[in-house]
Parts: C-alpha cells; sequence; structure tokens
C-alpha cells in the first residue's frame, strides 16, 4: 500500500494515525514489529521483527524476522526461513518474492511453501566482512518475468536481475548502486535515475 500525501495538519494527523492503526491491526500472533509491507487488494503481506535474537554469521547479521500473508484476518505465515522480509506482490497478485538469508524466494499468493529461486549461494570457508551475499528489496518487472534485487556484501551494493521462471542471472549493475526502480518491462533505472538500463529481450519459450 502506498501512502499518498495529504493537505493540511489535521488532514496529515489523520492519515498518519490510520496508516499507523492499520500497521498495528496488521500484525499477527508473533510478530512484534512491522517492518515494510506490500499490499495487493485486499490481501497484505507483512514483515515483522519476531522479538527474537539476532543470529550472527560470521561477519554477517541476520535479523529475526518473519514474514506473513494473506487476508488481515487470517494471515498464515512463509517458510523461508531466518531473516525472511521485504515481501513484494507480482503484477498479478498471483505470486509473492521474498527475500532471506537463504536467498530469493518466490511464493503462490495463498500457499506457505515456496520455490528458493536464487540461493545466496555463500562462498566456501569462513564469513569475513566482504566475502557473503544478502539480498533485499525486490521488485518485480511490470510483466512478471524479472525480479530485481539489490544486493550486498559488507563492502559494496549492486542490483542483479534474475528470469523468474528459471532462476537465471539476467543483468548485473555495476557497484555502488543502492536502488533501482523499473520504468517498462524491460528497463530499470539505478540509483537516483541518472543511468538508465535497457534490458534484452527474453528467448522465445518452446
Amino acid at each position: 500500500m502506498r501512502i499518498t500525501p495529504v493537505r493540511g495538519l489535521v488532514g496529515l494527523i489523520v492519515g498518519v494515525s490510520a496508516a499507523a492503526a492499520l500497521a498495528q491491526a496488521a500484525l499477527p500472533q508473533g510478530a512484534v514489529s512491522l517492518v515494510n509491507q506490500d499490499r495487493f487488494g485486499s490481501r497484505v503481506a507483512l514483515c515483522a521483527e519476531t522479538g527474537q535474537p539476532n543470529v550472527r554469521q560470521g561477519a554477517k547479521t541476520i535479523r529475526a524476522t518473519a514474514v506473513w500473508v494473506g487476508e488481515p484476518s487470517r494471515l498464515h505465515k512463509v517458510e523461508a526461513g531466518q531473516g525472511a522480509c521485504d515481501p513484494a506482490w507480482s503484477p498479478d497478485g498471483r505470486r509473492l518474492a521474498v527475500t532471506a538469508s537463504e536467498g530469493l524466494w518466490v511464493f503462490p499468493a495463498d500457499s506457505s511453501e515456496g520455490d528458493l529461486r536464487v540461493p545466496s549461494k555463500l562462498p566456501l570457508g569462513g564469513l569475513s566482512e566482504l566475502n557473503y551475499r544478502l539480498f533485499s528489496h525486490p521488485e518485480w518487472s511490470p510483466d512478471g518475468q524479472l525480479l530485481g534485487v539489490v544486493v550486498s556484501n559488507g563492502g559494496t551494493t549492486w542490483v542483479e536481475v534474475f528470469e523468474v521462471t528459471s532462476g537465471r542471472l539476467f543483468y548485473t549493475s555495476p557497484p555502488e548502486n543502492n536502488s533501482f526502480s523499473w520504468t517498462s518491462a524491460r528497463e530499470l533505472k539505478l540509483g537516483n535515475g541518472n543511468l538508465e538500463i535497457r534490458l534484452p529481450g527474453l528467448p522465445a519459450r518452446r
């Protein structure tokens, strides 16, 4: 759900209060505080802190979060493992992307079980400050065929784009890019929009 600007002090107070009430009302059992959420029609997908201790793996800290999805009165938790967060509905509302410590997951809209579409594939050996990979902020292309994510490794951030059906890596941005937005099914803007990327078309399905 996107919050639109409200003119006037009273309207602003009402808008903020309504958003806060909605966030509090949406929290299911086991959730302590809302981190972020995405909505499609009457359905909500939300990430919340669970109140459990964070998990430390070498240089990587996994935040204690989980994702719930469904109608606000009937939310169920998706099985994405540690650090599940940043839910994002597909353009048609039939699938949900979630990032977690294991990688990028895709779930059917009404299921708790999904597919680990893109593993984060931690390198062999002990974790250092620069040799791990974390995904965040997934965003679907307008046609639902590609998924972009922000990737970090402790030293820099960049954007990667994957084909949804296969998990194949489709594009990797230059380093020092920590945000992106889709402008069409095969075009995206990096960062503040100074760099526009045109992606190739997908191969025809047989």
